[in-house]
């Protein structure tokens, strides 16, 4: 079984990660899951809520990494316990990519 969350294969029959309570994906979805390319990054969350909803009603569907990661002083300050605390990246198939950059330019500048 494969978590999306941990980006992990899990040896177990469960259907959820012991380590996240994600709901794991089997092996066949797994491949799946490989076709698929991060578009965004960010730790803010007000953000994250907006890039949901620009790719929700453009019908892509995506994957969120890190979402319920957060650093002790809010997710805004990187450097207090290393880098990847408190970012939330987006995935999404490589079939929407060019699409879903394309709704997501403005957003990075």
């Amino acid at each position: 079984m494969y978590c999306p969350k941990c980006d992990k294969i899990i040896d177990t029959t469960k259907e959820k990660c012991p380590f996240c309570n994600t709901l794991l994906l089997s092996n066949k979805q797994e491949e799946k899951a490989s076709d698929f390319v991060k578009i965004f990054e960010s730790s803010d969350l007000g953000l994250t809520a907006i890039i949901k909803s620009i790719l929700i009603n453009a019908d892509i569907e995506y994957i969120v990494r890190g979402e319920h990661m957060q650093s002790i002083l809010g997710g805004q300050f990187s450097f207090a316990f290393g880098a990847d605390i408190g970012k939330v990246e987006f995935f999404i198939h490589k079939d929407d990519e060019e699409v879903a950059v394309e709704l997501l330019t403005e957003l990075n500048n």
